[in-house]
């Protein structure tokens, strides 16, 4: 039988079928030629194109390769990315070498998802115009999200699955001009995927300090949400100090929207002192933990408690940085249980024992190289080898001038309180002061001031103002001015003193030691060029009323003080003999005057009238001059 001949439908199939073949092969070989072409072709002039319009910032490689393969291999060297135009240098970014190896998959969706990454010798350049706009924060076409050669911010930062980079020094430059340096000599970052948590290990230096990071971060797909903060853990170890932070960070780009925990311990301050900057050295223990928060240019240390030296302390430290050339702003608010100023002084000052007060540096050039506020308190604060209770410091440092709105302390049994500036050109300073003590018991200040014996008993007040002006506080006293009063109401004075002041022969056969009510005591002292006038010193009592006047020499710490009764107000057993007070102020002498003059007694008390109107109001109100 003859053959059938082929159906048409049959035809139609062969037909379609020999197209469909010769569309795959063309399609292979478009395909094919284009491969070849890519793997040939010079891509760097498109890459650098792109990238510059995409970061709005000229890009530009030394060499720029691509493998055409799933994982897409990619090498260049010598990536340059060009600073802000306000920029310090040139260049913002330098990459000496680069290697990935990267999915195909995900850059359809716009991400970057390195299998394996290798970069090394690497520069970054950080720094803040005057609004304080980071030159890392790039303009160019890129949105804000997807893909991104150079991430802008945390959406566009690529996947690390297996990445090592080594050799790169990150600079920063802060709003006060200062740089810091971070040096990371070896970094690694591995995780097994988009959804699992991140480790990161870094081994550096910052600021010349050795350290050695430990990360352990949420995923790269939050960290690409920036509707979420990003959980972050790490600690940062130096030779002397470890730094632990546990919290979230919503730019962790910028270090930027930051809270969580943490703590710092420090064996010495050297490694901290070294970080910011400086070249002091100092032994000294320091514990602190709180709540880290950062936004914009506000740092701040919240709920903290931590440990300094041998005192324990709370409260909160905060920190707002400085715009272009001029200084950082520091608020410290913290309760000190004992704090040993002169320890601190001679660690910081590399020296051995208590302060001495006439050294000390009545204005230092470093204050205006930083604003502060300072609210400080103390239960116990040695300084200047005395030891004061219950201390209160609030003031401010701006400009390199000190407003004290209060220095207060206990003292005798009452309260010392001050307040006044510290303005000053150099290394001179000008202080100007108030203060004024309440309630002190005079046995009580007496015994703390060095003094011994309780001949007069009661509540004592006092004011005074005063200034002064030089290099050291020794140096400002041979140039200070002021005045102070002194009154009490309602006290005792020993009769025994009486009868010594008297010269009293009724002394002679007393045993008891008794007491008689005081009915006033006042004294004012008028102060030029160091020296402090006594005059008027008035004490009435029920026994005899006394006067005195004298001088006290504040640089040289000496007195010179007569003292007599009244004859009208003494027994008729009274000589009324002059008695003079005199010496160093820590062993001071009394005798009689019999036969010497009595200048000091006889001179005018007109000073007193010339009082500040405060002073003045306050010695008015006194029962001695009714």
């Amino acid at each position: 039988m003859p053959s059938a001949q082929p159906t048409t439908s049959g035809r139609i199939v062969r037909r379609v079928s020999l197209a469909l073949l010769g569309l795959v092969i063309l399609l292979l070989v478009v395909v094919g030629a284009g491969a070849l072409y890519l793997s040939q072709a010079d891509l760097k002039p498109l890459v650098e194109r792109e990238a510059s319009e995409a970061l709005g910032r000229t890009v530009s490689f030394g060499s720029f390769q691509v493998r055409w393969a799933d994982p897409l291999r990619i090498d260049f060297t010598d990536l340059a990315i060009a600073n802000a135009p306000w920029g310090s240098k040139p260049e913002m970014v330098r990459i000496g070498a680069f290697s990935a190896q990267l999915e195909v998959g995900p850059l359809l969706h716009g991400v970057l998802h390195y299998r394996q990454l290798r970069i090394s010798d690497v520069a970054v350049v950080l720094e803040r115009d005057p609004d304080g706009i980071g030159n890392w924060k790039f303009g160019g076409s890129a949105g804000p999200g997807g893909f991104g050669l150079v991430p802008k911010n945390r959406t566009q930062f690529p996947t690390l699955i297996d990445f090592a980079g080594e050799r790169a020094l990150i600079t920063y430059r802060t709003r006060s001009g200062n740089i810091l340096g971070i040096r990371l000599d070896r970094v690694a970052i591995a995780s097994p995927g988009e959804q699992t948590p991140v480790q990161l290990m870094a081994e550096g230096a910052y600021n010349d300090v050795p350290a050695q990071l430990d990360a352990t971060t949420e995923s790269y797909a939050v960290l690409r949400d920036d509707d979420v903060p990003f959980g972050t853990r790490f600690t940062l170890a130096g030779p002397d100090t470890d730094i632990a932070f546990d919290g979230t960070m919503q730019e962790p780009l910028d270090f930027e929207g930051v809270r969580g925990e943490l703590s710092i311990e420090a064996r010495t301050l050297d490694d901290l002192i070294a970080a910011m900057g400086g070249k002091a050295k100092a032994d000294l223990p320091l514990t602190i933990a709180g709540i880290l928060v950062r936004n914009g240019d506000h740092w701040s240390l919240d709920a903290a408690k931590g440990r300094l030296q041998q005192s324990d302390f709370s409260g909160a430290l905060a920190l707002i940085e400085g715009k272009p050339k001029q200084p950082d702003d520091i608020t410290l608010d913290l309760g000190f249980s004992d704090l040993d100023v002169d320890a601190l002084a001679a660690v910081f000052g590399n020296a051995k024992g208590t302060t001495k007060f006439d050294t000390l540096p009545l204005h230092p050039e470093a204050l205006s190289e930083l604003n502060a506020t300072v609210d400080i308190t103390a239960s116990s604060l040695a300084i200047a080898g005395r030891k004061l209770r219950t201390v209160a410091l609030d003031g401010r440092l701006a400009g390199g001038d000190v407003t004290l709105k209060e220095l207060s302390f206990a003292l005798g049994g009452g309260r010392l309180s001050a307040g006044g500036t510290l303005k000053g050109k150099g290394k001179d300073g000008r202080l100007a002061l108030r203060t004024r003590l309440a309630k002190a018991e005079i046995a009580a200040l007496a015994r703390e001031l060095g003094a011994t014996g309780d001949e007069i008993r009661g509540r004592l007040d006092a004011a005074a103002s005063l200034t002064m002006s030089g290099r050291t506080v020794g140096a400002a006293l041979k140039r200070s001015d002021g005045a102070a009063v002194l009154l009490m109401r309602d006290g005792q004075v020993a009769q025994s003193l009486i009868e010594q002041l008297s010269a009293d022969l009724r002394g002679l056969f007393r045993e008891r030691h008794e007491y008689v009510p005081v009915s006033c005591l006042l004294g004012v002292v008028t102060l030029n060029d160091g020296i402090g006038v006594i005059s008027p010193l008035r004490l009435e009592s029920q026994a005899a009323v006394a006067v005195g006047a004298g001088k006290i020499d504040l640089v040289r710490k000496r007195l010179d003080l007569t003292v007599r009764t009244e004859r009208d107000s003494t027994s008729f057993f009274a000589l009324d003999i002059p008695v003079r007070i005199s010496g160093p102020l820590d062993n001071l002498s009394a005798a009689p005057l019999s036969g010497s003059n009595e200048d000091w007694l006889r001179q005018p008390t007109a000073a007193a009238e010339a009082l500040p109107p405060d002073l003045q109001k306050m010695a008015s109100g006194s029962a001695c001059r009714n």
